[in-house]
Order: structure tokens, then C-alpha cells, then sequence
């Protein structure tokens, strides 16, 4: 059972095979080293692998490091003994982030923007109108503002890739130009564009002048204007200007995302945009530091995990398990798991859920060493164990109630607990792949009580 960090999972999960316009005499940059780590983990990566997570909910490298010979269950301070992770789009970015849009200017009332007024996700989008690549893209983004209507915003800048595409200028100086008499007829022009790309990519100069003449008078601009702007010297200035700083930043590729400031190098169709915008507001649940040891170990602990299919009763085992079971029933406590789905759920093996981002990828904030012992094992339906990373001390907040006896995960996945009552509902809940069905809703916890006595 492996959880893959989110950005290997999105690479491995979209359901588009994209791609970009590159700048012709470009020199393609070195792997990265989080590219790098993409590869392997795609290479290592088996879908049959029992209790496989969509992600994992370390979205990034975590910014303690646990002394994994520490077997204390909590610090002076009453702690639990975690490692905490920053949020992924919440959290400060990494070095690396850092240095790859430090040179990008910020966003302004002067850039060309639509969406939201109070978006989850701002999208900043370097692009040319005559990439196909960027067509597809924007056939993405319509997708994605249709389904998240009040979440997403754009940011449009030009980037002609003037190398290896004739017209790329022209069509930025039209859409600038229509933007001149307002900002609708601006977004008019920049849709008819992009999706009549296939109409005028291939025209000489003359016949694309003629061609946006004819759509001009068919938006309602006014076209005598409109031709002379069109090629007026300060639009003409403007977009050579717009393309020269977005070499001299370093860019060479249409289109170039950046997400809320951060710089995007993976999947970018609609689906996976939209894991991201879900991911984003789970952030908002995730732990800054490690929570209260709560538990009593002498004491019993139950919980009954209410669903949209009814009731789910679970002995907890805090003697075996204590650090599974803090962790459980604080977040139970807190309401961390109202609402969450089971986002994985495959038959003769494991309904897996305790993410409430409900896309695998997400998680609490913080992560602890897994507790195994000999005398529990994965030997019948209704045991119920944590998820993990390949990693060590990576257990997190996504837990699975095994359908069928699972021996292979013995040894290295923590149980902390056995269904007692209810492995009917358990077996009513509806199946869901998010390798194959990831828009198949998943069903919901409704609420986890927990008995101490």
C-alpha cells in the first residue's frame, strides 16, 4: 500500500497527455530534481498495490524531521510524537518554487483577468493565441470555470512564440485591440481566437488581417478603429515588449501556469485543476502542529462512524496502537472527518477514506510512525489500519476497513482497529477507483462519535 506525493499522482493520474509550445532554440532544461523524483516514483508505482492512496497527504517535504528512535508517545509539552508538513498551496514554497517565479511580476489591475472575485485558485497564464497546446488548454479552463464557477480566476498575459509561430503577435495586437474599446469585447476576441485557432493558424499575414477584419464586424467593434489599433506602433510596442521580458524571466513555453503564485510543471486539464481547487480548501482542516495526547491507554474507546449508508462501529486499540488512535480521535473530535468520502473503495479489498480534499491527496497536517505487532494482522474482513507512504513514519489521517483477509500489508501497515458492528453498510458502500472512476462520487461520513469508558 503506497501513497505518492501529490504532484507524482497528478502526473500519473490525468487523463490528458499534454503538452506545451516551446520557443525553437530553446536549450530544454535539466531534470529537476522533483522531475527527476516523478520518474522513479511513476516507475515504482504498482496500481495493484493494496490500499494505494490517489496521493499521499504530504503534499511537500516535511518541515520537522521525526527522530524515528524516538518511541515516546508525546513530548514534554504533552504533544503527540508527529511530523508536521506544510500545506501544498497555503504553506511557504520551497527554494526551488521560489526561484522559478521570483522574476514574475505580480498581479495587477492592469492585467486582463476574469472570474471569480473571490477565486480559490487564480490561475496566471502565459500564452499564445497560435499554440495549440494553449487551445487546449483554454477548451480545459472552460471546463474547469463552467464546474467551479465562484473558485477560479484568470490572469492573461501574452507570450507570442513569434519562432515558430507566424501569426502569434497578430493575434495578441487583436485581442489588445478589441480590449481597447472594452474589457467584454477584449475576452470576445480571446475566445474567438482560441476557438477558431484551427480557422486562421495557417494563413499568411494578409489573409489572418482580412480574417480578424470579418470577425471584428461580426463581435460589433467598431473595425475602423479597431484595424488601425490593430497594428497601431504602441500595440505592435507592447506585445514585442510583453514577449521580450517573458524571455529575459526565463520563460520558453506556452502555456505557462502559475497557481496561486506558485509555479505549475504537471497536468493542467480540467479534472486535475479541479483536484487541485478541492485540495486547496481541505488546507484549511490541516494541522500547524502536532495535536494533544488525549487518549487514556487504560481506558476503551469505540467509535461509530455515521454514513450515508448507516452506522459503522469500531473497537479502537490504543494499547497497540496509541499514536493511530490519538491521532483518530482528536481528529474525530474536531468534526476533521464530517463530510469526508470514501474515495477509495474496491471490492475483496479496502474502503479507504480520511481525506477531505475526497481526493486521496490530501491530509492532516501531520504524520506519525507506524505501531505494527505480531499479534494483529490483516487476517479477516473489518480490520481497520492507516494508510501510508512508501516511507517510513508516514502514517497520516486516511484510514481503510479491509473487505477481505489482506496478509501482504502485515507487518507494515499500523491496525488500530476492527469493525464490531455494521460490516454490512461497510460492504454497501459504493465502489470507486480514482484511477478509473474519478468522477464517481464517493460516499459520506456523516459524523464519528467516540465512546471513552
Amino acid at each position: 500500500m503506497k501513497k505518492l506525493p501529490l504532484m507524482f499522482a497528478l502526473l500519473l493520474m490525468a487523463s490528458l497527455v499534454l503538452s506545451a509550445c516551446q520557443i525553437n532554440t530553446a536549450t530544454p532544461p535539466a531534470q529537476t530534481p522533483a522531475t527527476q523524483a516523478a520518474t522513479v516514483a511513476a516507475s515504482e508505482t504498482q496500481p495493484t498495490d493494496p490500499a494505494t492512496t490517489s496521493g499521499m497527504p504530504t503534499p511537500a517535504a516535511p518541515t520537522v524531521i521525526l527522530p524515528t528512535q524516538d518511541t515516546r508517545l508525546k513530548d514534554d509539552q504533552g504533544k503527540m510524537i508527529c511530523t508536521v508538513y506544510p500545506a501544498m498551496f497555503s504553506g511557504e514554497m520551497s527554494e526551488q518554487e521560489k526561484a522559478l517565479v521570483k522574476d514574475v511580476p505580480a498581479i495587477t489591475e492592469d492585467d486582463w483577468q476574469m472570474g471569480a472575485e473571490t477565486p480559490v485558485l487564480t490561475i496566471l497564464e502565459y500564452s499564445d493565441f497560435q499554440c495549440p497546446a494553449c487551445a487546449m488548454f483554454y477548451t480545459e479552463l472552460e471546463k474547469l470555470m463552467q464546474a467551479h464557477p465562484n473558485d477560479v480566476r484568470l490572469v492573461f498575459r501574452n507570450f507570442p512564440l513569434v519562432s515558430i509561430h507566424a501569426n502569434a503577435s497578430l493575434a495578441a495586437q487583436a485581442a489588445e485591440a478589441a480590449g481597447l474599446q472594452s474589457e467584454e469585447q477584449y475576452w470576445a476576441m480571446y475566445n474567438l481566437l482560441f476557438s477558431k485557432q484551427t480557422d486562421w493558424s495557417g494563413k499568411t499575414s494578409e489573409e489572418f488581417s482580412v480574417f480578424l477584419k470579418e470577425q471584428a464586424t461580426s463581435l460589433g467593434l467598431d473595425v475602423d478603429k479597431f484595424m488601425q489599433d490593430l497594428t497601431s506602433e504602441a500595440l505592435v510596442k507592447q506585445v514585442k515588449d510583453e514577449t521580450d521580458f517573458a524571455i529575459k524571466i526565463g520563460l520558453n513555453s506556452t502555456p505557462t501556469i502559475i497557481l496561486n503564485g506558485r509555479p505549475w510543471q504537471y497536468q493542467w486539464d480540467a479534472y486535475t485543476l479541479g483536484m487541485v481547487i478541492d485540495l486547496i480548501k481541505s488546507e484549511a482542516k490541516m494541522h500547524t502542529e502536532c495535536p494533544d495526547f488525549v487518549i487514556d491507554q487504560n481506558k476503551t474507546y469505540t467509535a461509530t462512524i455515521k454514513t450515508e449508508k448507516g452506522d459503522i462501529v469500531m473497537e479502537l486499540y490504543p494499547k497497540v496502537a496509541p499514536q493511530a488512535v490519538n491521532s483518530f480521535v482528536v481528529l474525530a473530535r474536531e468534526g476533521y472527518y464530517d463530510g469526508v468520502t470514501f474515495h477509495r473503495v474496491l471490492s475483496n479489498f479496502v474502503a479507504q477514506t480520511g481525506d477531505p480534499s475526497n481526493t486521496g491527496m490530501g491530509g492532516s497536517g501531520f504524520e506519525y510512525r507506524e505501531e505494527t505487532s505480531a499479534d494483529l494482522k490483516f487476517d479477516q474482513e473489518g480490520m481497520v489500519g492507516i494508510a501510508k507512504a512508501t516511507q517510513a513514519n508516514t502514517s497520516g489521517s486516511q484510514f481503510f476497513i479491509t473487505y477481505a483477509p489482506l496478509p501482504d500489508l502485515d507487518g507494515g501497515y499500523t491496525i488500530f482497529g476492527k469493525v464490531i458492528s455494521g460490516m454490512d453498510v461497510v460492504k454497501q458502500i459504493t465502489e470507486r477507483d480514482p484511477s478509473t472512476m474519478p468522477t464517481t462520487p464517493g460516499d459520506k461520513i456523516v459524523s464519528i462519535t467516540i465512546d471513552e469508558k
